[in-house]
């Protein structure tokens, strides 16, 4: 049975043989993303908007303020109250912690 300290060892031996078609490969990954997520929008936006709407086209880098900005409106702030780092910075019992009444069973 392996243990954390040997998968970690092999891990590093894997990325330290690897390095050099790795990189590449992540930053040719990352570039083929980041267009072809801007042209999705581009493309959902003409095929949808333009044509409910009547509204114009729009361009390569206005499609990634969209998606920036939409991330900025609807992702900013938002946490489950009831997940691990709320117990984790209130205790388990939070939900009847102190100055609230207590659940009937």
């Amino acid at each position: 049975m392996n243990t954390y300290g040997e998968r970690r060892a092999r891990q590093r031996r894997f990325l330290r043989r690897n390095f050099l078609w790795l990189v590449p490969l992540g930053i040719l990954a990352g570039v083929g993303l980041f267009f072809g997520l801007g042209n999705l929008v581009v493309w959902l936006w003409r095929m949808t908007v333009v044509d409910i709407f009547a509204v114009k086209p729009i361009s390569f880098w206005q499609a990634w303020g969209l998606m920036l900005l939409s991330q900025i409106l609807f992702k900013a702030n938002m946490y489950r109250s009831t997940g691990s780092m709320y117990r984790r910075h209130y205790g388990p019992d939070a939900a009847t912690g102190p100055g609230r009444p207590e659940q009937e069973i």
